[in-house]
């Protein structure tokens, strides 16, 4: 595994990161979230050697950092404008004494021939983000950090890049990646961190920061507002309309159920769901409603 003990990076006196211990785990694919500002990129950019910490240490005592099984994917890349996609992979692959091939090259930019012999500049974002993801991968790595890699993707390109995470995580790849989008997180992180103010707010597995979140929302069509509108007086939860349809939120469900049931509603007409993970992690109200209602 990699360490990472109390680093600390400042500017003019203020902590951008702050006394940060984690661990990025051999094999796992470890999701590092937080708003603009949290201090994502810089904590990346000191881990893998590109700035250097004004205090803590980087322990990496089997070399996932070394720059032959290192692939680092930047949350921005400038191509040069005199420069093909085909001249970039060419450049590339000479860097490695085994790199991949111009066949799984192609599979993973789903580039044709045109594509290929194009300016890298003129691409649009969303494959400039999928040819810099390949281009990070043509050294056949054994860690990967990868800064906002889907930003600019459409759906289908993001579905298609996480299949080959998928795979990556099949060949006991090391992946350390940050991401706006929750859904990415939810699906594809073992382990996830956030970043808050330069400082970990949460590290664990996603699965067991959801089990912390008691509250859960039963959705009714809208119809039901009348035979529900005194439900806030019988039990501890709190009633929302929006739309067509009303929810009501509860660490209570068992008894609202049954009395749902017991007031003619239609069970199958209810649809009973969790918080998402983002709502877990920053939702400071959904947090509040937790412990009001368990009290």
């Amino acid at each position: 595994m990699i360490k990472i003990r109390e680093l600390t990076k400042n500017y003019r006196k203020i902590n951008v990161v702050d006394h940060v211990t984690f661990n990025i785990e051999e094999g796992e694919c470890t999701a590092l979230i937080g708003s603009n500002g949290a201090g994502k990129s810089t904590l990346i950019d000191m881990v893998i050697g590109d700035k250097k910490p004004n205090s803590g240490q980087i322990i990496d005592q089997n070399k996932l950092l070394n720059s032959k099984n290192l692939g680092i994917m930047f949350q921005k890349t400038n191509f040069p404008e005199s420069i093909k996609v085909k001249e970039l992979y060419s450049l590339f692959s000479g860097l490695y004494e085994d790199p991949i091939d111009s066949e799984t090259f192609c599979a993973m930019t789903r580039f044709n021939e045109q594509q290929l012999d194009q300016y890298a500049h003129k691409l649009s974002g969303g494959q400039k983000r999928i040819l810099d993801f390949a281009l990070s991968l043509i050294g056949k790595p054994t860690c990967v950090f990868l800064d906002e890699p889907t930003s600019a993707m459409d759906v289908q390109m993001r579905t298609h890049f996480w299949d080959i995470i998928t795979n990556l995580k099949k060949e006991g790849v090391t992946i350390f990646y940050t991401s706006h989008y929750i859904e990415e997180v939810e699906r594809m992180a073992d382990k996830v961190i956030v970043l808050e103010k330069g400082e970990v707010l949460l590290n664990d597995h996603p699965d067991k920061i959801r089990e912390r979140q008691q509250l859960s929302m039963i959705n009714l069509p809208i119809k039901y507002k009348v035979k529900i509108q005194d439900i806030e007086s019988f039990f501890k939860c709190h009633v929302l309309f929006n739309y067509n349809k009303v929810k009501i939120e509860t660490t209570n469900v068992r008894e609202i159920v049954e009395y749902l049931n017991s007031i003619n509603i239609d069970l199958n007409e209810i649809e009973i769901t969790k918080a998402s993970l983002l709502d877990t992690i920053f939702n400071k109200d959904s947090k509040k409603e937790v412990e009001a209602y368990g009290s």
